[in-house]
C-alpha cells in the first residue's frame, strides 16, 4: 500500500465507526480482576499498544506512534510532549557520566545548549564534528558512545552523508541518533539510511496547524529496549488531545509537504533574480552542500530556505514591511513565516566564506506562491 493512502487510515477503527480514532482521555484504566490486571502489567513490558495507565499513553497516543512508527519504517515510536523533550528522550537513555557523545556542529541551537549544559552536568563529555564527516578517526574516543546527526543542517541545511556515516559509526560500536524534523517522517526516513534513532519535532509538519506541541523517537534493533524503558520510568507521555491534533494533521502531510516544497522552490528561483540578495541556502539547489545526497536518499523538500543578502541591506526592515509573513519562532505550519538568522553562531567550524550581510530564514506556508512574492517585491520596493 503506498505511504500516501496509509495516511488516510491509521488508527481506524472497526467500522460502523468514526473516521478519525476519538480522543480517550484516561489516568487509571479499571480491572475486573487482579490477573487481568497482572496480565496488563506483564505486557506492556514488550507492547507499546496496551493500555495500562494514563503515564504510558492512552490509544489515541498508541495510534499516533503506531502510525509514526510505520512512516519511519521503525520498530517503535515513543512520543514526548516537546520537540526538545524527545531530544533529550533520545540520548538520556544511553549516556552516562564518563561517557563521550559526538554531535554533528550544525546541529539545532537548542539542542547544543542542552548537551551543553545538561548532559555537562551530569558528567557527559560532548564534542562536535563537521557536517561532512564520515570517518570519525579524529573525534572518536574509548568512551564514545553515540553520535548524534540532523541532517538537512538547522537553518543552513547542509546535507550529511548519513548511511557512509552510520556505517564507519557502527564499526565502532556507536549508536546513531539523527534529528529528522526537515524531513517529518515524510520526506526523509534515517532508520532506512542506517541510523538507530530518528527524532521528529511534531509540532512542525506533523501537527501543521501551529497550534500542537509534540515530539517523537522512532527506534529500531538494540536502541529500542532502553529507550522503551526510559520514557516509562521518566513519564514521557504526550497527552490524548495533542495525539488526536497530529494524528489528524497526518491525512494532510504529504499534500501540505508538497505544497510547502513547491512554494519555496518558487520563493527560491525569484530570490535569485535580486541584486540585494547575495546567495540562498536550499537543499534543493544544485551545488548546495550535499545538494546531490539529498536527491539520492530522500523525495523532496519543505518550506524552509535561508537568504543571505548583501552587506548594508536592513533585512530586518525588509521583514518589517512583509504582511503575510508573520514573524515567529518554529515552523511547519500552515502560515509563511521570516526570522533573523544566524547559522554559524557558537558552531565550531563556522563556514569560511558566509557573507557579512544580514541572514533571513524564511518558511513558505500555504498561501498562494504569486501572493507570497508579490509581499516580497513590494517590501523591496518600500526599501
Amino acid at each position: 500500500m503506498k505511504r500516501e493512502t496509509k495516511l488516510m487510515h491509521y488508527g481506524r477503527t472497526a467500522t460502523p465507526g468514526p473516521a478519525n480514532p476519538p480522543i480517550m482521555r484516561a489516568s487509571t484504566i479499571l480491572h475486573d480482576t487482579v490477573e487481568s490486571y497482572r496480565a496488563t502489567k506483564a505486557a506492556r513490558a514488550t507492547d507499546d499498544a496496551v493500555l495500562s495507565y494514563g503515564r504510558r499513553g492512552t490509544t489515541t497516543a498508541h495510534q499516533l506512534a503506531a502510525a509514526l512508527a510505520d512512516l519511519e519504517e521503525a520498530e517503535a515510536c515513543f512520543l514526548f510532549p516537546t520537540g526538545v523533550a524527545a531530544v533529550a528522550g533520545a540520548l538520556t537513555p544511553y549516556l552516562g557520566a564518563g561517557d563521550h557523545l559526538l554531535v554533528v556542529d550544525t546541529i539545532f541551537p537548542a539542542t547544543r545548549s542542552y548537551c551543553d549544559t545538561v548532559l555537562a552536568r551530569n558528567g557527559v563529555e560532548v564534542d562536535y564534528f563537521p557536517w561532512d564527516t564520515i570517518d570519525l578517526s579524529d573525534y572518536v574516543r574509548p568512551n564514545t558512545r553515540m553520535v548524534l546527526a540532523e541532517s538537512p543542517a538547522s537553518q543552513s541545511y547542509e546535507v550529511m552523508d548519513l548511511p557512509a556515516l552510520c556505517r564507519d559509526a557502527h564499526d565502532r560500536g556507536l549508536i546513531v541518533a539523527t534529528d529528522n524534523t526537515y524531513g517529518s517522517s515524510w520526506l526523509y526516513r534515517p532508520l532506512a539510511l542506517g541510523c538507530d534513532l530518528s527524532i521528529v519535532a511534531g509540532t512542525k509538519y506533523i501537527g501543521g496547524h501551529a497550534d500542537t506541541m509534540m515530539g517523537a523517537v522512532a527506534a529500531r534493533g538494540p536502541a529500542v529496549d532502553a529507550l522503551r524503558r526510559h520514557t516509562a520510568m521518566t513519564g514521557q507521555t504526550l497527552g490524548p488531545d495533542d495525539a488526536y491534533a497530529c494524528l489528524r494533521g497526518l491525512r494532510t502531510l504529504g499534500l501540505r509537504m508538497e505544497r510547502h516544497g513547491e512554494n519555496a522552490d518558487r520563493l527560491v528561483a525569484w530570490f535569485q533574480t535580486r541584486p540585494e540578495v547575495a546567495e540562498v541556502l536550499h537543499p534543493g539547489l544544485p551545488g548546495h552542500p550535499g545538494s546531490r545526497i539529498w536527491a539520492r536518499d530522500a523525495c523532496g523538500c519543505n518550506g524552509l530556505l535561508t537568504v543571505g543578502f548583501r552587506e548594508g541591506f536592513d533585512a530586518e526592515a525588509f521583514v518589517d514591511r512583509l504582511r503575510l509573513f508573520s514573524v515567529g519562532s518554529s515552523w511547519g505550519g500552515f502560515e509563511s513565516l521570516a526570522m533573523p538568522a544566524a547559522p554559524d553562531s557558537g558552531r565550531r567550524f563556522p563556514r569560511p566564506d558566509r557573507g557579512a550581510g544580514q541572514m533571513i530564514r524564511f518558511h513558505a506556508g500555504l498561501e498562494h506562491a504569486c501572493d507570497l512574492i508579490a509581499d516580497l517585491e513590494a517590501s523591496f520596493d518600500r526599501a
